[in-house]
């Protein structure tokens, strides 16, 4: 059995309804008139007064019904509720953002919306983030982003703790207890705009007696919320001005216009006084048409735009010619301006057949709410042995908000930040935030974090541990420089300088310190890091090169790399023969008459699989191939520059002719 209250400026309104398998059933309801001064614009300002309307409507209730209430779902007018855009940025560290530069981020926002307030007993009852940005570029989500700054703007949520304070002592004075609690545009938005239409920008407005409440619901969630101080009220005095009645009078002649019978009453001098149609609605529409005026101008104020339909709720619009004034204020076709009653929804099913009209939005939104649990505003959890009422707007509400809302000194619950650092890199400023305060924390005796969501009825410890000490090294924040050669990457660390003397990479960066580094390398130390610079290969086997050069893509010779730059190697001018002799290929060593000498032995040149001379000029990473022609004795009289006729030769002692092959280390000899 749900038990749903709405207290409202001049009714309290009692629900009783059923669950149903999709949505409630209206069993019974009683309507109640509060004394006169008992409440004033929402706001109950004669707490035994309004004690004794909610007694009366309870107990018709129960004995109508057979049943003791022991328990209530009620809601707090949101006139009350107040919002406040913060927003902060900050500069983004080198490394990506986490959830601590993104809470941290959030913290200083929040912290800017509450100086904003200048109410100090207010309830900070929750925050949503409006939106997030990188370099000024709008994002989802700020975790893992890279960037210069970034930057978060959010609406905070706050409700005068005056307000809450009464409405709990008029509940417990009538011998209820509170089982659920939400804002009446809520309650409201819950029945007539569900969550899967909350995408759409929808203006809500409830027309009461005393006031008018507007909630805004935009990409999935009610975004603001706001009120104007004007509303059935104002049409009513209208009438008893115009004809001297009795507000109470005023109020039936008021109810009439919608079915056009107005009732003859006597005004405070006891005369008859009879009203027709026409000139009841010459009295009543300027006075719509400035109410509707400052509905509009409230909705732009908080949209910032036309939104896509008004729906209206409430008592106090249902006097004719209200809901097309709305429309034409705002600037919408009539056809998207809509005055609902429960009637026409199809979860709401009602026993009574009587519970018809705007009126009824608000107490069967209460009890529908209740019923799924939704737009619950009221927690009671225990922190360090004290109880918190925490008012939970949003669904996030968590430990740190508990603490902000129960007043707790931040420093002495979880500790305090560590002190930030300033540097230069490069000339540029950079600025690294403290870390955030990492308090030992439980929930019902369970480890947790300081951002951990709460549930009524659970138990937080908290000790306080201050945030640790930024340790930052030269390698976080300067990184090896990349370079390609003949396409192979390699990677070197720059020489780095603080304040003016240079420092390994491991070196901790201290507070107003100046780091620079250069973004090049020169070619000699890119040769150190390269794993043997240049190779030829004859016949397999592989010889280095050291006489070359590194150019660029334009085959300009460089000094120096620039990181990301890819190079070649070049070798400075030599020739296959002149490479070949270097290495001593091609030679073969014998004795001469008793004297050593070295001759070229003819050969064949293959230079990357093609037929070369002696005079093609080499690159790294050539491959040669070299194939060895006979050498024979009539070579070495080519070699000796005279003709062989006329002598004796031996080869190792024995007899030879000119056609004799030689080999490495013949002995030969030559005699007249």
């Amino acid at each position: 059995m749900l038990f749903a209250l709405d207290i409202g400026t001049r009714t309290v309104i009692g629900v009783v309804a059923e669950e149903r398998e999709k949505g409630i059933e209206i069993l019974d309801f009683e309507i109640l008139e509060h004394e006169e001064r008992a409440m004033l614009d929402g706001q109950i300002n004669d707490v035994p007064k309004v004690i004794k309307a909610v007694k009366k409507v309870k107990s018709a209730l129960e004995e109508r019904n057979n049943i003791e209430f022991k328990s209530v779902s009620t809601a707090v007018a949101g006139r009350f509720l107040k919002t406040v855009v913060g927003s902060a940025s900050k500069k983004i560290p080198p490394s990506k953002i986490n959830d601590d530069f993104v809470r941290s981020l959030e913290l200083d926002a929040l912290s800017e919306a509450v100086k904003k307030n200048t109410h100090a007993r207010d309830y900070c009852v929750g925050y949503s983030i409006l939106e997030y940005l990188v370099d000024g570029e709008r994002v989802k989500n700020l975790v893992g982003q890279l960037g210069e700054e970034a930057s978060v703007s959010l609406i905070a949520a706050f409700l005068p703790q005056r307000v809450v304070e009464a409405l709990f002592s008029v509940i417990e004075g009538a011998g209820l207890s509170l089982n659920f609690l939400t804002l009446e545009p809520m309650a409201a938005m819950n029945l007539v705009v569900p969550p899967d239409l909350r995408r759409l920008n929808i203006a809500l407005v409830d027309v009461g007696a005393g006031t008018s409440d507007i909630a805004i619901s935009k990409d999935g969630t009610i975004m603001a919320y706001g009120m104007i101080p004007m509303a059935g009220d104002e049409i009513t005095e209208k009438i008893c001005d115009k004809y001297l009645l009795s507000f109470e009078d005023g109020e039936k002649v008021k109810r009439a216009i919608a079915s056009g019978n107005i009732p003859t009453v006597n005004n405070v001098l006891g005369m008859p006084v009879e009203i027709t149609l026409n000139d009841l609605m010459e009295v009543v529409t300027p006075v719509i048409d400035n109410i509707t005026d400052e509905i509009a101008k409230a909705i732009f104020d908080l949209n910032g735009t036309t939104p896509a339909a008004v729906v209206i709720v409430g008592g106090g619009a249902k006097v004719p010619m209200f809901k097309e004034s709305v429309a034409d204020k705002i600037s919408l076709p009539q056809n998207r301006v809509a005055l609902r009653g429960i009637e026409n929804i199809s979860y709401v099913f009602d026993k009574t057949q009587n519970a018809v009209g705007s009126e009824f939005v608000t107490p069967v939104g209460i009890a529908y709410s209740s019923r799924y649990n939704i737009s619950k505003i009221f927690k009671k959890v225990t922190i360090n042995s004290k109880t918190v009422q925490l008012m939970n707007l949003t669904g996030r509400e968590d430990i740190f908000q508990a603490l902000m809302q129960a007043g707790f000194d931040m420093k002495d619950m979880i500790g305090k930040p560590s002190a930030g650092i300033t540097y230069e890199l490069n000339g540029k400023i950079v600025v690294e935030s403290g870390n955030m305060p990492d308090p030992e924390i439980t929930i019902n005796g369970e480890k947790a974090s300081l951002y951990a969501k709460l549930k009524d009825g659970d138990v937080v410890e908290i000790s306080p541990r201050d945030g640790k000490e930024v340790m930052i090294k030269i390698e976080d924040v300067v990184k090896p420089l990349t370079f390609y050669v003949q396409d192979k990457e390699y990677h070197i660390f720059p020489h780095v300088r603080r304040n003016s003397e240079e420092v390994s990479p491991s070196e901790l960066i201290q507070d107003g310190d100046s780091i620079e580094y250069e973004d090049s390398i020169s070619v000699e130390e890119a040769m150190q890091v390269m794993e043997k610079g240049c190779f030829i290969t004859i016949n397999g086997k592989k010889y280095e090169m050291r006489n070359f050069e590194m150019i660029d893509e334009n085959d300009k010779t460089l000094k120096r790399i620039k990181n990301g730059q890819h190079v070649r190697l070049r070798i400075k001018d030599i020739t296959v023969g002149e490479f070949l002799e270097k290495v001593n290929i091609g030679k073969i060593s014998i004795e001469l008459n008793s004297k050593r000498v070295e001759l070229k032995s003819p050969m064949r040149i293959m230079l990357n699989d093609k037929v070369v001379s002696e005079d093609e000029k080499l690159n790294c990473m050539d491959e040669i191939k070299v194939m060895k022609l006979s050498l024979k004795i009539s070579d070495l009289f080519e070699h000796l520059h005279f003709s062989p006729n006329g002598f004796e030769i031996t080869l190792n002692g024995l007899p030879a002719n000119l056609e004799d092959v030689l080999k490495e280390g013949d002995s030969v000899e030559v005699k007249i």
